[in-house]
């Protein structure tokens, strides 16, 4: 299990009155809650900023409240969870054989799970509820279609989610057909995909579209890379089309060979929330095409900073720069 984002950050000041004037005076913040002398809590976007001062919350004692914590002792951070999260992180916990110090349900709603790291400090995991907020779309431990009938693409996938919890079927495992990729952009033919995907089956579904863009050839084949392999999808004439027009035009150092991989991810849940993310990978075209590991385009693309082709890179290594992990790292930072 991997932690969400980070809820509520704590500072620490012995002049809360201070503190509160420099925080809303100079950086504009609200004043969310406050206890003179005790602490002051502000609200930033979908995150709290909360000050204490130290000499009353390292010397906290309430059954009701939370465990001591101050700057001249243990500091506390708080994570996001679920609901349902929060049940899973008490299971995982437990079988880390990491004590749980306290669990609160807190009277105007929410919960949180106190422990401890090594050094001693206070870590929280907590709901949204307990600062008002709503929860947001998951993917976290879900169980997934992948809108996909490549074989490749969804190792891919499951790879990279599977840190998260995430189980993920494609949609040619569960015998979907195929539909129409009609859009004009990366965006337009993920959603396509994503939404027959979830209507099909009734679960959250997650869809890409990616192509190569190559600079030479004014961005081609990019909406239309899997067209150039045909109706049998025979890469190796897709990339024989790439060599032959770059050639066409001159293209023959790496300067004049450019291209991006283009990733635009499309998630949808059953309830109709949509969500876009996109990543890009940088690199060149090399020829002819070496490796055995990857599949599309990936045995003539020589990402940035590398000598070898895409196909040539461990899937793991791979993992870590492609324009799929790109997008799914920004999909990570909102969704995991």
């Amino acid at each position: 299990m991997r932690a969400g984002r980070i809820l509520e950050t704590v500072l620490y000041a012995g002049d809360i009155a201070a503190a509160r004037d420099f925080y809303s005076g100079v950086l504009g913040l609200a004043v969310y809650d406050e206890t003179p002398g005790r602490f002051v809590f502000f609200k930033c976007g979908d995150q709290m900023l909360l000050i204490f001062n130290p000499e009353v919350t390292s010397a906290q004692s309430s059954t009701q409240g939370p465990p001591p914590h101050g700057v001249a002792g243990p500091g506390h951070v708080c994570f996001h969870s679920s609901r349902d999260g929060l049940a899973r992180w008490q299971s995982h916990l437990d079988g880390m054989n990491v004590e749980i110090e306290k669990v609160i349900d807190w009277p105007g709603g929410g919960r949180s799970i106190y422990f401890r790291d090594p050094a001693g400090n206070s870590l929280e995991f907590a709901d949204g509820a307990i600062w008002d907020m709503p929860e947001r779309p998951s993917l976290a431990n879900a169980r997934i279609v992948i809108a996909t009938h490549n074989k490749g693409k969804l190792a891919e996938f499951a790879d990279l989610l599977k840190p998260y919890g995430v189980t993920a079927v494609s949609a040619g495992e569960l015998g979907l057909a195929e539909p129409a990729e009609t859009g004009t952009t990366f965006a337009q033919n993920a959603r396509i995909k994503a939404l027959a995907a979830m209507q099909a089956t009734g679960m959250i579904a997650v869809s890409d579209d990616s192509g190569l863009c190559v600079a030479a050839l004014d961005g081609a084949p990019g909406v239309y890379t899997a067209d150039w392999a045909g109706p049998d999808r025979d890469w190796s004439r897709a990339m024989r089309l790439v060599e032959e027009k770059l050639q066409a035009r001159g293209a023959v150092t790496p300067a004049q060979r450019r291209a991006e991989f283009v990733c635009t991810l499309c998630v949808i849940w059953p309830d109709g929330t949509e969500r876009q993310f996109e990543g890009r990978a940088g690199g060149h075209l090399t020829w002819p095409p070496r490796g055995q590991l990857g599949h599309g385009y990936d045995p003539m693309f020589v990402p940035d900073g590398g000598s070898r082709t895409f196909a040539e890179l461990d899937p793991a290594e791979k993992n870590r720069i492609s324009h799929r992990a790109r997008a799914l790292e920004a999909l990570s930072v909102e969704l995991l």
